[in-house]
């Protein structure tokens, strides 16, 4: 791997004590996680030794024990579940082997308790058996180190429907996850857009840093910026009202136990269903959501929104083979959705 030979000692000793705590390596297997001889594998465990209180677990294969270890971070067992819940969502929407993932999980498994520890260190060495997109990596740590510098970057970024990349001199602002996917989106003013845009990370095809930095401006507000938006999406339009009928049944208990967006308001209708109303930037990224429901869930409005639907479910008829036609038969024949759903 490489990564040892490019660290100081004390830095490979820090790194090597971290990995001990989180479970037992062999010197073969510690000096290849770290791209080191075997035999700096060795001297480096025993310094360690004299500081740490080592166990072997089985032989030829050592840890340290951390019932023995004072941690430096004390967490309730309500705190420490409130930061498992999330790195456990990480590890399972990571799927590439990202070292960074993974060495932050391990830091963060060192201050939790059993059986928290176990169930995440199981689930970093899943991940680093995936397959590695080096390239992929190398954007997002450029990106990264950019966002925290301040430094422009040149992204030659393919929108999902462009036919050829653009390349936009960008400055970015924020890195942000999407709520209802596993996306990443870089927050940048682009001068090709002259506006503040989100960059997809997985539509970034390439970046390169320049050396030209620059200001976030004192009146960027990310809470403002996306109070309205369903996941990432940005305008300068006014938000539009979404309004979605629910058909009764389980379904109305599923969509009142979740908060799907802060301007949300909820109606219980007489037939048992209800009606959901929120305030969202752009309806066109709640598609995939609503999609989810099935025929569950009727878009009321906006109009648009509505039609969208009425042409996806049209065409998804069509796809299983149902002959749809949205004009009364004068054959006295009934159409497939008739027999269905009648006239």
């Amino acid at each position: 791997m490489g990564k040892g030979r490019g660290l100081s000692r004390a830095e490979r000793l820090n790194e090597m004590k971290r990995l001990y705590v989180q479970r037992a390596f062999s010197d073969i297997e510690m000096a290849e996680r770290l791209g080191i001889d075997r035999s700096t594998a060795y001297r480096d465990r025993i310094a360690l030794e004299q500081e740490y209180p080592f166990i072997e677990e089985e032989p030829g294969r050592y840890r340290i024990d951390r019932s023995r270890l004072i941690s430096e971070v004390r967490l309730t067992p309500f705190e420490a579940l409130f930061l498992y819940l999330p790195a456990r969502r990480l590890l399972r929407q990571t799927h590439t082997a990202n070292l960074h993932v993974v060495q932050a999980v391990e830091k963060l498994a060192t201050c939790l308790q059993q059986p928290m520890t176990e169930r995440l260190l199981q689930l970093t060495t899943a991940v680093l058996k995936q397959q590695k997109q080096p390239q992929r990596l190398s954007i997002l740590e450029q990106i990264t180190m950019a966002w925290l510098n301040q430094r422009k970057v040149r992204i030659t970024y393919r929108a999902l429907r462009a036919r050829r990349p653009l390349i936009h001199t960008a400055c970015p602002y924020l890195i942000e996850p999407a709520l209802w996917s596993d996306s990443v989106y870089v927050i940048a003013y682009s001068d090709v857009a002259r506006d503040i845009v989100p960059f997809k990370l997985e539509r970034i095809e390439d970046v390169v840093t320049t050396l030209e930095t620059f200001e976030i401006p004192e009146d960027f507000d990310e809470q403002q910026l996306l109070r309205h938006t369903w996941g990432i999406w940005l305008g300068d339009d006014e938000p539009v009202t979404v309004r979605l009928r629910f058909a009764p049944g389980d379904v109305v208990r599923r969509v009142r136990e979740t908060i799907w967006h802060p301007s949300q308001r909820i109606t219980l209708l007489e037939d048992g269903g209800c009606e959901w109303q929120a305030q969202v930037a752009d309806w066109r990224e709640m598609v995939p959501w609503v999609r989810g429901w099935g025929a569950a869930v009727e878009v009321l409005e906006p109009v648009e929104f509505r039609e969208t639907l009425i042409g996806e479910s049209r065409a998804l008829a069509e796809r299983y083979g149902w002959h749809v036609s949205s004009a009364p038969s004068t054959t006295g024949e009934s159409t497939t959705l008739q027999d269905f759903f009648g006239g």
